[in-house]
């Protein structure tokens, strides 16, 4: 008990901030101060005929309590009080310098000393308070991570195809009759309900500025195209994805789950995708926007079909695949800003240069895309490098020296007789681009 309420003055002592409570505190305490001591010597209220300033002791507290402007305030109501109370018929006589200077100078040293350990309790405080939530959040991160585990083996069986996969596959769809308004509809509608759990949906195409209402494709007997129905003329309004819990479609009775718009970055519509039946718990955000990406990716493959029928009439040798990903690549650029390089390596003729061309493709990350080019007897290994500056370009370069030299022991390019190069996607068009990579990487061998 003794402990307890030991605590609890401390407590009070402890340095606070000063809130109108903390006025009113301060006020109350000093007044009531000086009206027991005026009670009990009524003739010497500020008690300096005792042996000790008992009066100065309410300053201090205050000052202990709410530091500097405390020791100012409760010092300035005792100066106050001085020649208050002889209008009263209490105390009187000449000021005391002496004293209230000393009491001053105590209750600022107090209140000094309470304004120190207030910033020091308030930094600790801070700092625990950080410490805390940081804690709590790595708990529910555990918890979250716990969770996680029990559901890994069910996530994959139920959705194996991730992101990347589904980007790889949609790079084959579009090299494929790219006349075709949707080429290769059905594969690419096979891939979107293997990754987003679809049932039932049916692919539309665009005549005249209107979606067809036969599909193309479907999936699960889906039947033809709903034009009234209201997500429809959602998604074709507004050209955006969307579904039965979107913002002012709840009230609606729609005979589809979800309705998205396969379109170009540039804001062309080529087709519809139309959902009816698909799992309650695939229907989630993270699906939508898998679908969203899918859709715009294997778009922008279709949009780019007259570019890499370019860049492959210029350069017959070039595959499709990498020409798609050229062409890709420079819109991104021209539409976003967001920098690619072409990368390539010159490998001479030579005992190792077999073995560095297979490495280098080893090496490759598995977005990029490697085209192995043979010029007279050169190996050059051109890799696109998507959404990648300079920056990483020189980081490519400085991996690829490390390698050469801890798996043949060449110290840098020109013993191992590898010359590097590079471009940025966007400098030029990609036939120019690609014609005057090809010019460098040859010239001069």
């Amino acid at each position: 008990m003794r402990a307890y309420q030991s605590s609890r003055l401390a407590a009070w002592f402890a340095p606070k901030r000063i809130t109108k409570a903390g006025i009113i505190e301060i006020i109350g305490l000093t007044l009531a101060g000086l009206l027991v001591a005026a009670l009990f010597q009524p003739g010497d209220p500020f008690l300096l005929t005792q042996p000790f300033p008992w009066l100065w002791l309410v300053p201090l507290v205050l000052a202990l309590r709410y530091g500097t402007p405390a020791a100012f305030g409760s010092s300035a109501l005792l100066l106050i009080g001085w020649y208050a109370l002889p209008l009263l018929g209490l105390g009187g006589g000449r000021l005391p310098l002496t004293h209230f200077v000393g009491g001053l100078v105590m209750t600022l040293i107090a209140g000094e000393f309470s304004d120190v350990w207030s910033s020091r309790l308030r930094r600790v405080a801070d700092v625990n308070g950080y410490l805390g939530e940081r804690l709590d959040a790595l708990t529910r991160r555990h918890y979250l991570l716990r969770l996680s585990h029990d559901r890994l083996e069910h996530e994959l069986l139920v959705k194996p195809l991730t992101l990347r996969d589904a980007l790889q596959g949609l790079r084959r769809l579009t090299v494929r009759r790219p006349e075709a308004l949707l080429p290769e509809s059905a594969e690419l509608l096979r891939l979107v309900c293997q990754s987003c759990q679809i049932e039932k949906a049916g692919l539309f195409t665009f005549s005249d500025g209107k979606p067809d209402t036969t599909p193309v494709a479907s999936a699960g007997d889906a039947g033809t195209l709903q034009t009234a129905d209201p997500l429809v003329r959602f998604a074709l309004e507004h050209k955006l994805l969307c579904h039965v819990q979107t913002e002012g479609l709840q009230q609606e009775s729609s005979r589809y789950l979800v309705v998205a718009p396969v379109m170009t970055s540039d804001k062309k519509l080529l087709g519809l995708l139309a959902v009816e039946r698909m799992p309650f718990l695939s229907l989630n955000e993270e699906s939508l926007q898998f679908l969203t990406v899918l859709l715009g990716y294997y778009a922008d493959g279709v949009g780019n079909a007259h570019a890499v029928q370019a860049i492959h009439t210029a350069v017959p040798d070039c595959p499709i695949l990498f020409a798609v990903e050229l062409a890709r690549l420079h819109r991104i650029h021209h539409d976003v800003g967001i920098h690619s390089m072409l990368a390539a390596l010159v490998i001479a003729p030579g005992t190792h240069q077999g073995e560095i061309a297979i490495e280098v493709m080893r090496q490759s990350r598995q977005l990029d895309q490697v085209w192995d080019y043979n010029h007279n007897g050169l190996r050059i290994l051109m890799t696109l490098m998507p959404l990648h500056g300079e920056p990483a370009m020189a980081g490519y370069l400085q991996r690829t020296e490390g390698w050469l030299l801890a798996s043949f022991g060449f110290k840098d390019f020109q013993s191992a007789g590898v010359t590097p190069a590079s471009m940025v996607i966007g400098s030029a068009e990609p036939v120019h681009l690609l014609r005057s990579m090809i010019k460098r990487c040859t010239h001069g061998h």
